[in-house]
């Protein structure tokens, strides 16, 4: 059998329940239960389950080899975890102050790395004021030393994994023994752990100091970014960093701190009473350069400068020293960089110091303290470096460190393009000729470090933020009762297709979460984690206009309520399913572009459900396209529509404001538009919803939408526009830019608002005059970008939410249609 020795470790034929069975069968046991036991759930040892596999691991449930042949050939040594593991944790109280509040810290190991050091410091400072419990995801040299200052201290042998069931049973453990007020998160890689904290209603502060590519596959840290109650970065450009490659980042507010200086613990008691290594004396001007000999630190490009200052410069009066030494999995860089040193005729200017317990003899000898990592969140050598006064010398655009010195103009110069070695060392020289410009920058960095790094302060804040997080959790419960005694919230509109999986209780607790996670509801992308709780109402439009909801705390919907639900710009009217009382007499037009010709039946089955008639107009991309239309309206017996090719630029908008002004020339009381959406830089299943649901809102099949909405136009005279209630809140994400310049040009006022309401998808019913600031904006297609096209950020994507504003501008209002049975 294929594979047959790769799998037999991990079956055990005299544990498989039907092994019996197989044999009366005349199949081997494992050939049984390949064919018949992995589909019925049976496991084929202790070592594997394949229930258990399957969904601690959705990405491999359907592979198409099985679930034991995937373990077994990838699984296992992936690092995944083939069956469940039993939990018993050691989790001492007897240590515990009374009297003290219990916070949890969470390390991904005990390392003498940055991260697990400043942990260690964070757990110092906190231990005066809480019982901290430190929980170790594994141990390492300086666990002795966490030990010595913690309450009580638990390391786990136990691989987590995001929603596995150890993961989430170490978690209520923990609650239940310690009942902590909170958890600080030191690092994502206690991502796991932090986030069923946070599941199980413990607010997590999770302090990231890693950027992305520390952690692949890409995704792999979503669940720490929506789900932690705080997010704290060393410096701007690891968010950033984070934010460029997860968009739900866009959606959080974040918190920038900068840690103080870490004392560095001793890894043993014998350590911390060596005698401390140091560089050996010298005169000559002196580079430092600390870390891991590994590739991200830049030990390559550290002695490429020092190559160039030598050959290239013509220098010998420097020496470069590099403190730290390599890991196991990174020997072959070491080797590579010791070579580098060789072959570049430094053997008389380059040490390589090793790891030392005492980092203080390094920096007394130093001139220049030089950064040169690739990728370094902010290093707490560099902090160090800063408050001794060492000019640091930085790459652009790859530390903390970095970004501050360049943020300063009077340490600008001292950050260099990215990765220009050769930059670097004529920076060093000119330092070597400069002792006047080397003492400058060496004042100003003390004084800039003695401002900006500090251990208390940095723990303060860190504690400040549990505190607030507490106090948003706190409020869960009262805004739940004020919800759900209204019987207002809409759990089809607001989780669509999964509202069936939510508890009446349980839905609501998911939306206040998720709007205290958007906070400040203020901020433009808020609607990338809070939906429509209701139809007709838009919370963060009732944010924005009402400052105390975020002074109060209270969730928006519940401010609402309790106010006793105020008329304001937050609330719109709903079209819902239901008897026409006014029969409508209108003229009605309809424009559809349809670049997907094949489409046009379905629009044409839609349409049959209402009694009310409508010309049509329909553009197209070609006479191929033309035709395939025309034959679809003859089928369905239409002659009153006009069909025309347009160019492939402006999508659906273009051609609607382009050529429909003068067909619509008061010809016609009313228009809709819509389009063939097909939205291919997303699941082809995703694009098909959105039209649907589009269509079910507003032309029909389920309903007559088409007479409902030419119904309610009669009905209101000031009534401009209705469009679908779609959940999403979306904002301008990135298309302000755009609005800021067509906004005059149709009058309308500054500043524009943050959040708003506008026909996502651009379908819409609306009288033409309530659109006539759009047409004068006397758009060509000269105007449109040609294909193929961003999924945001043009023309098209700002015409889109300018519609109701140009509504609003022409003095009318808007409304929205909704169908409970169509959701999205």
């Amino acid at each position: 059998m294929k594979n047959e020795a790769q799998i037999a470790p991990f079956f055990d034929e005299n544990y498989y329940a039907l092994t019996a069975d197989a044999k009366k069968l005349g199949l081997s046991p494992l050939e049984h239960y390949l064919q018949v036991g992995e589909a019925q759930g049976i496991a084929p040892s202790r070592l594997f389950n394949p229930q258990y596999y399957a969904s601690r691991y959705p990405d491999v449930a359907t592979s198409s080899i099985g679930l034991l042949q995937h373990f077994a050939l990838y699984g296992h040594a992936e690092g995944r975890v083939g069956a469940p593991v039993k939990i018993v944790l050691d989790c001492p109280t007897d240590t515990l102050q009374a009297g003290k509040e219990n916070i949890l810290l969470l390390l991904h190991d005990a390392s003498r790395t940055g991260a697990p050091i400043l942990g260690w410091n964070i757990l110092r400072k906190m231990s005066s004021q809480y019982n901290v419990i430190t929980v170790l995801l594994e141990g390492g040299p300086i666990e002795e030393a966490i030990r010595e200052n913690a309450a009580a201290t638990i390391t786990l042998s136990t691989p987590l994994g995001d929603g596995a069931p150890e993961t989430r049973s170490i978690a209520q453990t923990l609650i239940d023994t310690y009942r902590p007020l909170y958890a600080i998160a030191n690092s994502a890689a206690t991502r796991h752990l932090a986030v069923a904290l946070e599941e199980a209603n413990l607010p997590v502060i999770a302090l990231v100091h890693e950027f992305t590519s520390t952690f692949t596959p890409l995704g792999t840290l979503n669940p720490l970014f929506v789900k932690t109650s705080r997010l704290v970065f060393p410096a701007e450009i690891v968010f950033a960093e984070c934010r460029s490659k997860y968009s739900y980042l866009r959606g959080r507010d974040h918190t920038i701190l900068r840690q103080g200086p870490s004392i560095v613990p001793p890894s043993s008691t014998a350590e911390a009473s060596a005698p401390a290594k140091a560089p050996p004396k010298d005169d000559r001007f002196t580079v430092v350069g600390m870390g891991t000999i590994t590739y991200r630190k830049g030990v390559d490009a550290f002695i490429a400068a020092a190559a160039t200052l030598k050959r290239d410069l013509g220098r010998d009066d420097f020496r470069f020293i590099w403190v730290g030494d390599s890991i196991p999995v990174d020997w072959r860089y070491h080797l590579a960089v010791e070579e580098q040193v060789a072959k570049s005729g430094l053997a008389d200017n380059f040490v390589f110091l090793g790891e030392v317990s005492d980092l203080d003899p390094a920096y007394d000898c130093a001139d220049v303290f030089f950064l040169s990592s690739r990728l370094d969140p902010l290093p707490n050598v560099a902090i160090d470096a800063a408050l001794k006064g060492l000019p640091i010398i930085s790459f652009d655009d790859t530390n903390g460190m970095g970004e501050i010195l360049a943020a300063d103009p009077a340490t600008r110069d001292l950050v260099v393009p990215y990765m220009d070695s050769t930059a670097a060392a004529r920076l060093i020289a000119e330092l070597i000729d400069d002792r006047a410009k080397l003492e400058q920058f060496s004042s100003v960095i003390r004084s800039r470090a003695t401002t900006l790094f500090d251990m208390d302060s940095y723990v303060a804040s860190i504690d400040a933020l549990g505190r607030q997080a507490i106090q948003e959790r706190e409020q869960i419960p009262t805004d739940l009762a004020v919800i759900t005694q209204a019987e207002v919230f809409e759990p089809r509109l607001y989780f669509g297709r999964l509202a069936a999986e939510k508890t009446p209780e349980g839905g609501i607790v998911e939306y206040l979460n998720n709007a205290r996670l958007a906070r400040p509801l203020t901020q433009p992308d808020a609607g990338l984690f809070i939906r429509r709780p209701f139809p007709g109402f838009n919370p963060l439009i009732y944010a924005l206009n009402t400052p105390e909801v975020e002074t109060t705390g209270e969730d928006p919907l519940a401010h609402f309520l309790n106010a006793g639900r105020p008329e304001g710009p937050w609330l719109h009217p709903v079209v819902f399913p239901g008897v026409i009382t006014k029969p409508a007499n209108a003229r009605v037009a309809i424009h559809g572009h349809f670049y997907y010709a094949d489409l046009v039946p379905d629009f044409l089955h839609h349409l049959a459900a209402n009694a009310g008639k409508a010309d049509l107009f329909l553009t197209t991309s070609g006479p191929a396209q033309e035709e395939e239309i025309r034959s679809a309206l003859a089928a369905a017996g239409i002659t009153n529509a006009e069909v025309w090719s347009v160019p492939n630029k402006g999508r659906d908008i273009g051609p609607f404001l382009v050529d429909m002004p003068q067909r619509l020339a008061g010809q016609y009381d009313i228009v809709g538009h819509v389009h063939g959406k097909r939205s291919r830089h997303v699941d082809q299943a995703i694009g098909e919803r959105w039209r649907e649901f589009a269509w079910q809102h507003l032309i029909g099949d389920k309903y007559p939408m088409m007479d409902l909405a030419v119904s309610a136009f009669a009905e209101n005279p000031v009534l401009g526009m209705v469009f679908p209630e779609d959940p999403h809140l979306n904002g301008w994400d990135q298309n302000r830019a755009i609005a800021e310049v067509l906004a005059p040009r149709m009058g309308l006022e500054a500043p524009l608002p943050v959040h708003f309401d506008f026909p996502i998808g651009t379908m819409f019913w609306a009288r033409p005059e309530a659109l006539q600031p759009m047409f004068d904006l006397g758009l060509g297609w000269d105007d449109f970008p040609p294909e193929p096209l961003p999924i945001d950020g043009t023309i098209l994507h700002t015409l889109e939410r300018l519609l109701t504003f140009a509504v609003r501008k022409a003095g009318y209002t808007y409304a929205t249609t909704y169908v409970a049975e169509s959701s999205r």
